[in-house]
């Protein structure tokens, strides 16, 4: 049986887009806007330096910045998750270290990318990085990477170590997840987040506590209405609105990546910048479509 009492984060929890300037700066105003417009809205939480928040275009003090300033932001009204994404071991405990000593409440660890690594060599990977910090450690299960965790991999960290105590899952695989919990110990902690704004019932329907969202950037309402439905089990409010989280969601991936996401941003009056170079902007059939789908959803 797996347990969450007393989460450290839990429902309508959100990635962090990062917002840039068409020269590809960051642009700090933007970001704290960004932020207290969503805790003023009831988000619980945050994700920063995710790959959707555009961390592969982001440098070091871009990465660094973004963190600092989401912590600043959000400090004493909502935890923060600073996320790593490293290939190497040493780099990934030196930057799990540095979220330490800026005041993240907790990390995630996202798998390395492209190389294709071993079992024993990424869980060696893994608990070198939880064993150089003392604040609570996620896995972040990205597919993406080309470095998908098997369940009995995720199963065998968390049942090693209590400071592994949540699992971001973005694999959009049930039988999987259901694997995993079947072989997590007895009466385990786990904050179990649905890692995909698809999934926010099925998940939570499995004893998932929330979700770290990227539609809550734009519509925060929405999914903090499903995660409510949701947390009730009033399964026939939550199904419908998760449907309507997927039409959004389809609008949303819309065009280049994160493009459509900057483009409601403006329209939404939460200006979020531009995607950063080589990624590109919409074009104006794709924003026409976008609206014409958000407008039917009641959402501009």
């Amino acid at each position: 049986m797996v347990t969450s009492k007393n989460p450290l984060f839990h429902g309508a929890s959100s990635e962090v887009i990062t917002p840039f300037s068409a020269e590809g700066r960051l642009e700090p105003d933007l970001l704290r806007n960004e932020i207290e417009f969503m805790i003023e809205k009831g988000i619980t939480g945050f994700f920063v330096n995710g790959l959707a928040s555009e961390a592969l275009m982001m440098d070091e003090a871009d990465r660094r910045l973004s963190a600092s300033i989401v912590r600043k932001a959000s400090e004493g009204k909502a935890p923060i998750i600073g996320n790593i994404i490293a290939n190497s071991t040493t780099e990934a405990v030196r930057i799990a270290r540095e979220y330490q000593d800026m005041g993240m409440d907790a990390i995630a660890n996202t798998p390395p990318i492209v190389y294709k690594f071993q079992g024993d060599g990424l869980y060696s990977h893994y608990m070198e990085v939880i064993e150089s910090v003392e604040i609570p450690v996620f896995i972040y299960n990205a597919p993406e990477t080309g470095n998908k965790l098997t369940p009995n991999f995720v199963a065998k960290l968390f049942n090693q170590n209590p400071r592994f105590i949540g699992y971001k899952d973005s694999t959009q695989n049930i039988i999987e997840l259901l694997t995993l919990l079947g072989e997590l110990e007895d009466h385990r902690h786990l904050e179990l987040m649905a890692g995909s704004d698809a999934l926010i019932m099925p998940i939570m329907m499995l004893g998932g506590i929330g979700v770290i969202s990227l539609v809550s950037v734009v519509f925060p309402e929405l999914i903090i209405d499903l995660c409510a439905a949701c947390s009730a089990q009033d399964w026939e409010t939550a199904n419908k609105l998760q449907s309507k989280v997927l039409r959004v969601r389809g609008a949303l991936k819309i065009g280049p990546f994160m493009a459509a996401y900057k483009y409601v941003g403006e329209l939404v009056g939460i200006p979020l910048g531009v995607v950063k170079q080589p990624l590109t902007g919409l074009n104006q059939k794709e924003k026409d479509t976008i609206s014409s789908i958000l407008n039917n959803e009641g959402l501009l």
